[in-house]
């Protein structure tokens, strides 16, 4: 059991773009006393210990789990590699920040779920959209009840391709990493965080797979979600848009009826553009290359954040910052839970079996529907 005010000893397992901005972060918070990492890629490993002063580096997620000093871990491994090093850490007891989604496969993400329901660790997922202040300020006037009751949900997201062949460039199961798995997933928690209390108990979905499908992946998904109450979340995902997009990551469009009122949220960042005869980066690198510079940009659309003036700014820093707190003074916070990331990736793994099989399902689907 951690006490209020107990150093935390870090390890951040996974030495990536994700993996390094949090552990930078980690060496600048007050409150962690020792600090691991761990990449299978000894460079990746070497060059962030070097650069976020770590005092522990190796190549074996088991060395790392097993120091004395570690109490809690970040999982920041690609999509596929979760289980693992999330199943070595339970073993020890270690409080837990996991990289959506937990697992890739149904039955793994149910494996880990259960074993840490088990385990009684506290564990969380990162989401980082929950963390930014439009979304946190949405939350807090739907619990006020300031639209009334909730009846619909409509909700579109669109990314430039470039995320999806970085994603399935890494992947070796092209069939499970889809537009609604891997980037989604994210704007579906959004949606089911902001119709907190309700549930799922149908959905209906149709993909199209014009750019990807010659990869085994799909390019764009809807979906219709019927909730236990009667309302309704309409769900529009592609991560197929042209390298040329400005927006260089995540936009969004949400839009919530109540039967008092409305919130309507415009996400797609064009109130910042910028346009060069400079080119721009494509936001994201893919083997250390920037491909498809463009000159023009919509600026502040990469989701995690970005450097400036010498430090990241963003809502990866809030997140991070915000587990530290809630490890190092037990504050609660809007973390996602385990149990709810398990069951964002159950509906999205539901909402491509329905557009696969063409039908409507009903929810919630045995372990088993998912294999069929």
């Amino acid at each position: 059991m951690a006490v209020r005010g107990q150093e935390i000893g870090l390890a951040v397992i996974g030495c990536g773009p994700i993996g390094r901005i949090r552990a930078e972060l980690a060496r600048d918070y007050p409150g962690v006393g020792w600090l691991g990492v761990c990449d299978i890629h000894e460079d990746l490993a070497t060059e962030l210990a070097r650069d976020a002063h770590a005092d522990f580096s190796t190549t074996d997620a088991a060395e790392l789990l097993a120091r004395p000093e570690v109490n809690a871990v970040i999982i920041a491994t690609q999509e596929s590699a979760h289980v693992g090093p999330v199943m070595q850490a339970l073993e020890y007891g270690h409080r837990l920040f996991i990289e959506k989604p937990l697992a890739v496969d149904v039955r793994d993400s149910e494996k880990v779920a259960k074993a840490i329901e088990r385990a009684g660790v506290d564990a969380v997922m990162g989401y980082t959209q929950r963390f930014r202040r439009r979304f946190l300020t949405v939350k807090e006037r739907l619990v006020q009840g300031q639209i009334g009751d909730v009846t619909a949900v409509c909700a579109r997201a669109m990314l430039n391709r470039t995320i999806a062949e970085m994603c399935l460039s890494r992947a070796n199961q092209h069939d499970t990493t889809t537009p609604v798995v891997i980037s989604g997933t994210h704007i579906l928690d959004m949606c089911l965080w902001l119709m907190e209390g309700r549930s799922p108990v149908s959905v209906y979905a149709h993909s199209t797979d014009h750019i990807f499908g010659s990869a085994g992946s799909k390019d764009s998904t809807f979906a219709i979600i019927e909730m236990d109450d009667g309302s309704m979340l309409s769900l529009n995902h592609s991560w197929a848009a042209p390298h040329v997009w400005p927006g260089a990551v995540y936009g969004m469009q949400v839009g919530i009826i109540g039967d008092r009122g409305v919130i309507d949220i415009e996400d797609m960042h064009r109130d910042l553009v910028l346009a060069s005869e400079i080119p721009q980066g494509a936001g994201y690198k893919k083997d250390n290359v920037e491909a498809f510079p463009r000159h023009v940009d919509f600026l502040t659309s990469i989701p995690f954040g970005e450097n400036a003036v010498g430090q990241f700014w963003g809502p990866v820093r809030e997140e991070t910052n915000s587990w530290f707190q809630r490890l190092y003074m037990g504050q609660e916070t809007p973390h996602t839970t385990t149990r709810e990331g398990h069951l964002n990736l159950l509906l999205c793994m539901a909402i491509d079996l329905s557009a696969k099989r063409g039908d409507k399902l009903v929810l919630p689907l045995e372990t088993d529907d998912f294999y069929r």
